[in-house]
């Protein structure tokens, strides 16, 4: 299938064209994802030509936070990714013919290319990515995760997608040291896209669900409940155990879903949560979800934030405000040790709630030295990410 799928690819990317003054991002699914739209709105307003965003739907992605929403065109190709069949084909060769003489090809990383989430869709996009750098479009994979486990024919295509020049950009030294191991080429330290996210404080703080009932003073601790944990292990008792020490120490709890769609719910969790733990009725919620900007101006405003999705993690870190993020698919231990502050990760294992409830406790004995460690990595820290954003 990779050799048809290179075979196709060239074909379409032959023959006679014009210069495309614009950047190409292949898209994570996104469509309930604010991570996914934070990234996206970071590359966006990251590059300065206009941008062709290649989407599994039409409604994957909003516009509605980009000042110049004319900058993007969206090319929805559903079967690009996730099909074998026909229709996969025919979305390759009209990927080919939409982006040939384009200034780059880039591949949103994040998650998704070392197999975890699927060994199949891994596979394809290291393939396109390899046979576009061979038609002279630059090609990068932007900021990501490698797990340290993956699946061999995945190694296989980065190993290939390498040596023919793809910029392969992990987004943490954990997974620097992991792709290495693998012997793969083209490796350079970056950092996530959303540490490159606009962070202007004009930003107004969402109106959300008791956010008008606490004093100005009192401490908020936004808490998020992973959708994606709570499908292999019972979390509830372990956030009812987190929310009490919350409340011991004086917070105002606030719940904040970040991902919403079928096979990873966070709204769902919440509501579930709400359901058996009496420490979570009592706490307020955000119903919905919000745009990465308002999202960015609530943890700014938050004392506290305690997280299973990263890219919150990664939104509070660029606002400055401590955070403890629960660990998943191995993606999140270099992000802390970015910081200097690895034992802020915490593993999804039973007992979570009480090892984040002693790192609380630790924290608010001296809070000033965690400010001190994020603020004095977060520029070197923004700086790599802006590699991502590095097209000649």
């Amino acid at each position: 299938m990779m050799l048809g799928d290179r075979a196709v690819l060239h074909l379409a990317l032959s023959g006679k064209h014009e210069r495309l003054e614009k950047h190409v991002i292949l898209n994570s699914p996104g469509d309930g994802n604010i991570g996914d739209q934070a990234m996206f709105e970071s590359f966006v307003n990251n590059v300065s030509q206009q941008v062709i965003a290649v989407v599994k739907s039409p409604t994957a992605y909003s516009t509605d936070d980009i000042a110049d929403k004319n900058k993007v065109t969206f090319l929805v190709l559903p079967h690009l990714i996730y099909s074998k069949f026909f229709g996969h084909y025919k979305n390759i060769w009209t990927l080919g013919r939409s982006i040939r003489g384009a200034e780059s090809f880039s591949v949103m990383g994040a998650d998704i290319m070392d197999g975890g989430y699927g060994v199949h869709s891994s596979m394809i996009e290291w393939n396109l990515s390899r046979t576009i750098q061979e038609s002279g479009i630059p090609a990068r994979i932007l900021g990501f995760s490698w797990n340290g486990e993956a699946n061999p024919e995945v190694i296989r295509q980065a190993q290939k997608a390498g040596r023919a020049g793809v910029r392969i950009l992990p987004r943490d030294p954990d997974s620097m040291e992991r792709l290495v191991n693998d012997n793969i080429e083209g490796v350079v330290q970056a950092a996530d896209l959303v540490f490159a996210f606009p962070t202007d404080k004009s930003t107004t703080c969402p109106d959300v669900s008791g956010e008008s009932h606490g004093s100005v003073d009192e401490k908020l601790a936004v808490v998020n409940v992973s959708g994606l944990i709570g499908r292999s292990i019972e979390q509830n008792s372990e956030y009812e155990q987190i929310l009490q020490t919350l409340d011991t120490l004086g917070y105002r709890c606030l719940l904040l879903p970040h991902v919403s769609h079928s096979k990873a719910d966070d709204i769902a969790a919440i509501s579930k949560l709400r359901r058996e733990s009496p420490m979570a009725r009592c706490a307020d919620v955000v119903e919905t979800l919000i745009s990465p900007s308002e999202v960015l101006s609530l943890v700014r405003r938050a004392d506290m934030v305690v997280t299973g999705r990263m890219h919150l993690s990664i939104l509070a870190l660029s606002a400055g405000t401590p955070v403890l993020v629960l660990a998943t698919q191995g993606k999140v231990s270099g992000l802390m040790r970015l910081f200097g502050i690895p034992d802020h990760c915490v593993e999804p294992t039973p007992g979570f709630g009480n090892r984040i409830s002693k790192l609380l406790h630790e924290i608010e004995k001296d809070r000033s030295i965690i400010f001190e460690k994020t603020a004095s990595n977060l520029q070197a820290v923004r700086d790599l990410s802006k590699i991502n954003f590095r097209h000649k």
